[in-house]
């Protein structure tokens, strides 16, 4: 996807003045990275009553149940576990948009994974109908784990635009490591779970394994051809792949499947695939475009 303008743009940047540089932090870029984790801090707050109200029971879902359970937390590690993987991502995620000159961007998919993404998910995962409750905010939180990628190709390209070529395969690279991480990882944990489930798994790890085998040949020899040296990635880079790597294995914990694990499994899958595919949709095959504030200079 092409990206327009390559020179620093001065608009306004909410709450921050009129000649506030666009690829700064704002008030508001604080607040609304704050506001997902006072919500869910204020339901947890609540009644464990009420909040049993506010979870999906999956024998009998409702519409605002199946919006709602993404912010229903019970126990409080599990909302901290939640939290912890938020802080981990979003923060960081919000800052490089920002210096990549991408920070409506991020807030479109932001409003996507927050607003609809909820209903989807839930929608997905009562097509495996048990007695149970359903709740937590991990779906969400690998749909903008998903989108980390994007994030960090903005980045990526902001910083060295000569390497534009490598977009689309760094993109997929990332991808497919991510899905091979995930279920080469859980393939352990679900002993005794049906032989179709644990098959699937491991076509679907392999298979990750062998896209991303075949997309790091092209992108070694692009590098090569740029005279590519280990010092030339930028640090923000290499740090948010390191992010990724190390959120992929904690949002995939080894559990048992006694306790309904790998439906939530299955969750998690779907958030992080939906969070990565929808926007590589729209932004780069169908080349939707958002209103940028700017891009680093230099």
């Amino acid at each position: 996807m092409t990206r327009s303008g390559h020179g620093l743009r001065r608009r306004l940047t909410p709450g921050s003045g009129a000649d506030a540089d666009p690829t700064r932090l704002s008030l508001l870029d604080v607040a609304a990275v704050v506001l997902v984790p006072a919500v869910l801090v204020a339901v947890f707050l609540l009644p464990a009553g009420a909040r049993r109200e506010f979870a999906l029971l999956y024998a009998e879902p409702t519409l605002r149940t199946l919006y709602t359970a993404h912010f229903v937390h019970l126990s409080f590690p599990h909302l901290a576990a939640n939290l912890l993987v938020y802080l981990l991502v979003v923060p960081f995620s919000v800052v490089v948009s920002v210096r990549s000159g991408r920070r409506r961007r991020f807030y479109v998919v932001a409003l996507v994974v927050l607003g609809i993404f909820p209903v989807v998910l839930s929608g997905l995962n009562v097509l495996f109908p048990r007695p149970r409750l359903g709740m937590g905010f991990s779906g969400l939180n690998l749909a903008f784990v998903g989108y980390l990628p994007h994030v960090l190709a903005d980045q990526f390209e902001a910083e060295r635009p000569e390497w534009d070529e490598l977009r689309a395969a760094l993109l997929a690279l990332a991808f497919f490591v991510g899905t091979a991480i995930v279920t080469l990882r859980v393939i352990g944990s679900v002993r005794g779970a049906p032989q179709v489930g644990v098959a699937w798994l491991l076509a679907a790890g392999l298979g990750s394994l062998a896209a991303a085998t075949a997309l790091t040949r092209p992108v070694v020899s692009y590098l090569r051809s740029q005279g590519f040296a280990g010092g030339t990635i930028p640090p923000v880079s290499a740090l948010g792949c390191l992010l990724f790597v190390l959120v992929m294995v904690v949002g995939f914990p080894e559990v048992s499947p006694d306790g309904g694990s790998v439906v939530n499994l299955f969750l998690h899958l779907l958030g992080y695939s939906l969070g990565y595919l929808v926007p590589y949709v729209a932004f780069q095959v169908l080349g939707l475009s958002v209103d940028e504030l700017g891009r680093p200079a230099g």
